[in-house]
């Protein structure tokens, strides 16, 4: 099984997006008018179009009249956002890796709201990452995740929960030994990788949100 591709209405900046077979893509509203950007064709349209642009209202309505079936048309007034109700698809057609796009910038509830549905797919079984052309959210429960040697950027997390035990960064400018981080205090923020050598994050006994920008 693939990855599922999200492309999301936040801001965009265009970038090249790695796509295999296997995977699935999902337009979320305007997020159909960012794919024809990048030349990548979705698989799945979904949501109540009320951010769609001119242009992808009128590729919409082109790729209906020649046949393309894949459209799910949600109601304006709902609790599932665009981007939720796309995730949940996702993991209804078997994908747990996801990988939104354009889900950061414009509004700052839409940006939370992108963030708290990485909560969702984590707590789901799944492994959700927001990219952009500069910067990869992802968050982590109870876990290790590494970066290989040569990757260079700025690592800031912070804790999704009150409080995440037996953090550890190795690896890093400012290096961790089971240390802590609370909800309240901006303590990890921008530490950086040198990518002279492998580095890695683990938190024993909590949920970090993480923040790698390059």
């Amino acid at each position: 099984m693939g990855k599922c591709i999200i492309m999301c209405a936040g801001e965009f900046t265009p970038l090249e997006i790695e796509k295999d077979e296997t995977d699935l893509v999902i337009a979320a509203d305007n997020g159909l008018t960012y794919l024809m950007q990048t030349g990548v064709l979705p698989d799945l349209i979904i949501g109540d179009f009320d951010s769609l642009s001119p242009e992808g209202k009128e590729l919409l309505a082109d790729m209906e009249r020649e046949g393309f079936k894949e459209t799910i048309r949600l109601p304006k007034e709902k609790d599932d956002t665009d981007t939720m109700a796309a995730v949940k698809e996702g993991f209804k057609r078997g994908y747990t890796d996801f990988r939104l796009y354009a889900a950061l910038g414009g509004r700052l509830d839409h940006t939370v709201a992108n963030i708290q549905t990485l909560a969702y797919i984590l707590e789901h079984g799944g492994r959700g990452y927001i990219m952009d052309a500069h910067q990869m959210v992802f968050m982590m429960k109870n876990e290790t995740r590494s970066f290989a040697a040569g990757f260079r950027g700025t690592v800031s997390l912070f804790s999704y929960g009150k409080r995440a035990e037996g953090v550890t960064l190795r690896g890093m400018k400012y290096p961790l030994t089971d240390g802590a981080l609370t909800n309240d205090f901006p303590l990890g923020v921008s530490n950086e990788i040198s990518g002279d050598g492998p580095a890695d994050i683990t938190v024993a006994d909590g949920t970090l949100l993480a923040v790698v920008s390059f």
